[in-house]
């Protein structure tokens, strides 16, 4: 059941991301749900399952946006797994965590892209800085917001065993 609720909820956030958030962006910065929903999930998990949960939205974040196959997943189940193995560090019920840490995550989302293309060699039309201070501040600042939102309700849902089941250590 946990499968499907997360599948369902990667599909909604995806589905919202590619239209009325990139519709309603300010100045063309529109926030990555996509990534709020992964760093949430993996924080209430571990890294076996934020990496799967990573891969998984960033394979449908490919396929649905026209990316190379595997460009979001690899970048994805990276967060998902630095996140998941930040889950056990803080008190799930705090929701300032998650809000602070999804800005780090949001760092790392958008400079990933750009190292793969210098990497490939694939021409930016921005220089990194001007692109980190047009865009990725203003991001920052959404995920941070959006964390805030959501974050709740997943951590009700997962204190109700809807999203995940029991951790096989718990106490480790």
């Amino acid at each position: 059941m946990g499968a499907i609720i997360i599948f369902l909820l990667l599909m909604l956030s995806l589905a919202l991301q590619g239209s009325l958030l990139a519709l309603v962006s300010p100045n063309g910065v529109h926030p990555d749900l996509l990534l709020v929903v992964v760093v949430a999930l993996a924080l209430l998990s571990d890294s076996k399952r934020g990496a799967l949960v990573g891969l998984v939205a960033g394979l449908m974040q490919d396929i649905v946006f026209g990316a190379p196959l595997g460009f979001f997943a690899s970048i994805k189940m990276l967060v998902g797994a630095m996140a998941g193995f930040l889950a056990e560090e803080i008190n799930r019920d705090f929701v300032l965590a998650p809000m602070l840490l999804v800005i780090p995550f949001s760092l790392f989302n958008d400079l990933m892209p750009f190292i793969l293309s210098e990497f490939a060699k694939i021409s930016q039309p921005f220089p990194l800085l001007q692109y980190l201070q047009q865009h990725s501040a203003g991001r920052m600042l959404m995920h941070f917001f959006i964390m805030g939102l959501i974050y709740p309700y997943l951590c009700r849902a997962q204190k109700r065993r809807l999203l995940f089941p029991q951790l096989e250590n718990p106490g480790k």
